[in-house]
């Protein structure tokens, strides 16, 4: 995929440490009956979703930074048939820890995975076409963007915990405005083929305010700057655009709350972004 349709680069790799940080010492202070406590993920409990934690920075560590080819999720040929595996080797890894695992091993897991997988992201060269985002588009995709993709899982499963247990979220502008910026980034992969010179517009209010322009030129969409009057156009809140791009929000709760104008399809394409590797039958 052309690098320059994604949009200017994202830096994320200051937040990892942050994140992760803040993560353990969530997990620190919880009480043994909180663990148990069902999480947004269907099935996971928080000490089921914290193991799937640990699998995703041992998986990452195995086959990218290893070569180990058993980390390899199978083949795909869809982003709906990637869901589905990925769906099946998170749950066979959870169901085979959970038993063996316990909450304080698992938590000294994250711990002791944080410094390799944060050197290994941060040694990735940024401007390289290495890695696969499916959901922003066909082909290879600049690391940057990978390693954006990789904070925005943390930061969401993140956030899940946190609401399982009753805590107050990372949900400020210094944490949240990223994770908006990735998935914005799979706008030009996502929308609908549209005339030349189609403009559209999708907007944040609330703790992060911002907005994304992306219109066709040659045939494919492109982020632009504004000033462009868009042809359809999504307001909504920035907490309703994260929870919806990774599906913890249905599209009727979603579009109860925004602002749109324009052709049906480009608005509900907008509504539709998504920013995880998520069936598009999740509605």
């Amino acid at each position: 995929m052309d690098p320059t349709a994604l949009g200017p680069p994202l830096d994320v790799r200051p937040l990892l440490a942050p994140e992760r940080s803040a993560l353990l010492e969530l997990l620190g202070d919880l009480p043994d009956d909180d663990w148990s406590r069902p999480t947004p993920c269907p099935r996971w409990s928080v000490h089921e979703l914290v193991l799937h934690l640990v699998h995703d920075d041992l998986r990452r560590l195995s086959f990218q930074r290893d070569g180990h080819a058993g980390a390899v999720i199978r083949p795909a040929s869809s982003l709906d048939e990637l869901a589905a595996a990925l769906d099946e080797a998170n749950e066979a890894w959870v169901a085979a820890s959970a038993p063996t695992v316990s909450p304080e091993l698992a938590c000294g897991l994250v711990a002791w995975l944080a410094e390799p997988s944060e050197r290994h992201l941060a040694g990735l060269p940024p401007d390289e076409a290495e890695s696969t985002v499916a959901w922003a588009g066909p082909g290879s995709h600049p690391n940057w963007l990978d390693v954006a993709r990789e904070y925005t899982e943390r930061w969401v499963h993140h956030q899940q915990l946190r609401q399982a247990v009753d805590r107050p979220g990372l949900a400020g502008p210094r944490f949240l405005a990223p994770v908006l910026e990735t998935f914005a980034r799979g706008l030009p992969a996502q929308l609908p083929a549209a005339p030349e010179g189609t403009v559209a517009e999708l907007r944040v209010v609330g703790a992060v305010r911002r907005a994304w322009t992306v219109a066709v030129r040659d045939g494919s969409w492109r982020f632009t700057g504004s000033g462009s009057r868009p042809d359809a156009f999504l307001e909504l809140s920035a907490e309703a655009l994260w929870r919806r791009a990774v599906r913890m929000a249905r599209r009727h709760e979603t579009s109860a709350d925004a602002v749109s104008s324009g052709p049906e399809p480009l608005v509900e394409a907008l509504l539709d972004l998504r920013g995880a590797i998520v069936g598009a039958a999740t509605r």
